[in-house]
């Protein structure tokens, strides 16, 4: 027997949209091995989109349940089942959209949106569809630049060598790194004169952040512990993690201080840290990280943008909700 809710969702995707849709089965047996805390948390059904199966999951409380719970919920779900989900809302405010796109989570309100990346569209409130490009990651270079242009200094109009200069990358890496950006449809290229080339974005501030950081991966390559004494004098350092999170928002500082360090800086001590590195014991955490922090870095503190991108995994529901804040209050 076909469920009540479900011919909404038919509705919607068949006639609105003009995919396929269709009831797969039931999904008892499913779920019949999940833990009572997340039977209890939605009410499943089995479908199929576009050939595509999703176990489709309602949550039951949905005005009381926080988005990083049921997110965090959702991925316990697709490990124990083996099956897609798409978890459908009676409504949708932007936080939640937000938090769900970013961490690339299939949703549908029936009547008004639907998102799965799977099937490479997005459906808005205003009945537009919107091809999504595969989720490509961007290079830890692009990440750089797009992070230095919203936080420090906007290089929209700004000539590929004077942006080189102020990234300390060589010429023709800002040259791959815009094709990389022009290929995502995130910005264009202006030839100024026969030698000069600019670049300008698509979009700008918290509407470029929220296309562009789902692209984004934690700038973190490694993480080793040391006593800190053995921190070498004059190494640039910038305070991260936890250190950098209580700096920010509300949360409590940690006993254990972290620090960030670009690969070369780092490459250049290494051998005085040698002898004092360890994989999990020590005063001090020290990230490894894949770009500079110092030329991002808010003061003494690695910036906003790379440290929420750096909690983005956290299943800590108050260190999510700090982040969240943190980006809504962020000045662009």
């Amino acid at each position: 027997m076909r469920k009540e809710g479900n011919c909404a969702i038919e509705k919607y995707v068949s006639k609105t949209i003009g995919l396929t849709f269709r009831e797969a089965g039931s999904a008892r047996k499913l779920v019949k091995g999940l833990p009572q805390y997340l039977k209890g948390a939605f009410r499943f059904s089995f479908v199929e989109i576009e050939g595509q199966e999703f176990l489709l999951m309602l949550p039951l409380t949905e005005p009381d349940s926080s988005t990083s719970r049921i997110v965090k919920f959702a991925g316990q779900i697709r490990k124990q089942t083996g099956k897609p989900t798409l978890i459908q809302f009676k409504s949708m405010d932007s936080i939640r959209r937000r938090t769900l796109i970013g961490n690339r989570e299939n949703f549908v309100v029936p009547g008004k949106q639907i998102y799965i990346p799977a099937l490479c569209m997005y459906l808005n409130e205003s009945g537009s569809i919107r091809q999504l490009p595969d989720m490509d990651i961007l290079s830890p270079a692009a990440q750089f630049l797009l992070l230095f242009h919203l936080q420090k200094l906007s290089l929209d109009g700004v000539p590929f060598k004077n942006v080189a200069e102020m990234l300390n990358y060589s010429k023709k890496t800002v040259s791959v790194v815009v094709a990389e950006l022009q290929k995502l449809s995130v910005c264009e290229v202006e030839p100024v004169n026969e030698r000069n080339k600019v670049m300008h974005f698509a979009s700008k501030g918290r509407e470029l952040w929220d296309s562009v950081s789902p692209r984004m991966i934690s700038p973190v390559q490694k993480v080793w512990y040391i006593p800190e004494s053995a921190i070498p004098a004059g190494m640039p350092l910038c305070a991260s993690y936890d250190t950098a999170l209580a700096h920010y928002t509300f949360m409590a500082a940690s006993r254990q201080s972290s620090f960030a360090v670009d690969r070369k800086s780092f490459s250049e001590c290494r051998e005085k840290l040698q002898p004092f590195l360890h994989p999990e014991d020590g005063d001090v955490r020290l990230e490894i990280w894949k770009y500079n922090p110092a030329l991002l870095a808010g003061g003494e503190f690695i910036d906003r943008l790379s440290l929420a991108i750096c909690y983005r995994e956290t299943d800590d529901e108050r260190v999510r909700k700090e982040i969240t804040e943190m980006i809504d209050k962020t000045e662009w």
